[in-house]
């Protein structure tokens, strides 16, 4: 009995609730239109200069030639600047440039390099590359890592230009030795630099921070 009239309990309450839905009166009028909302985030990217250029070698693996070509002129997230310059400590003739770029749709370069202002020369202390070509459904791609510290290859800048210190021209030249047939990228660059002012904080003596209590 108690199965029976649980059930019935059940359809009361469907029949129920489809009676108060029927019953519901119209739908009143629509209600004006709500204000516009405010303009999103402007979102372009920035530009500010270039690296662009080619690579070309010869893959041992499928034994053919290769040549990939680049345009980078967005300025990657990771970076944070259009380019930038600091003096090197202990150096006062010296400054450190760096600059990156990314392309549209992938692939990225950036470079390091010092320049001595007295003798006017310029060379490479670290470099890396990751050239993303994309031709329809598929992708070919280029990554080199040179450090001057440690690198067997070779790398070296040609050409640069500073115009005061706000800009800077010039060519950069990567040989990979370390592969039997070497690799050999060319790339023209140019940025918009900006000087970067670190700013330090002496930490108190610890004698001024802790006291010694006695009981």
């Amino acid at each position: 009995m108690r199965y029976i009239s649980l059930r019935l309990w059940a359809l009361l309450a469907v029949f129920g609730a489809s009676l108060l839905w029927n019953c519901r009166g119209k739908e009143g009028p629509q209600g004006p239109q709500g204000p516009e909302g405010p303009a999103g985030q402007n979102l372009t990217r920035i530009q500010e200069g270039y690296i662009r250029g080619t690579v070309k070698g010869r893959d041992t693996v499928q034994n053919q030639n290769f040549q990939l070509n680049f345009d980078y002129d967005y300025l990657p997230v990771w970076f944070g600047y259009p380019g930038y310059w600091h003096p090197v400590p202990g150096q006062p003739d010296t400054i450190e440039i760096g600059l990156a770029r990314e392309g549209e749709k992938g692939g990225s370069v950036s470079i390091t390099l010092y320049h001595r202002q007295s003798t006017n020369t310029s060379w490479v202390d670290n470099f890396n590359a990751s050239v993303l070509e994309i031709s329809g459904s598929a992708a070919s791609e280029y990554n080199a890592n040179y450090y001057s510290a440690f690198s067997a290859d070779t790398a070296y800048v040609t050409n640069v230009n500073l115009s005061g210190d706000t800009l800077i021209t010039g060519r950069l030249t990567y040989i990979r030795r370390t592969k039997s047939i070497p690799d050999t990228l060319v790339a023209d660059f140019s940025s918009r630099l900006l000087r970067i002012i670190y700013y330090q904080r002496q930490v108190r003596p610890s004698s001024s921070i802790s006291q010694n209590h006695s009981e």
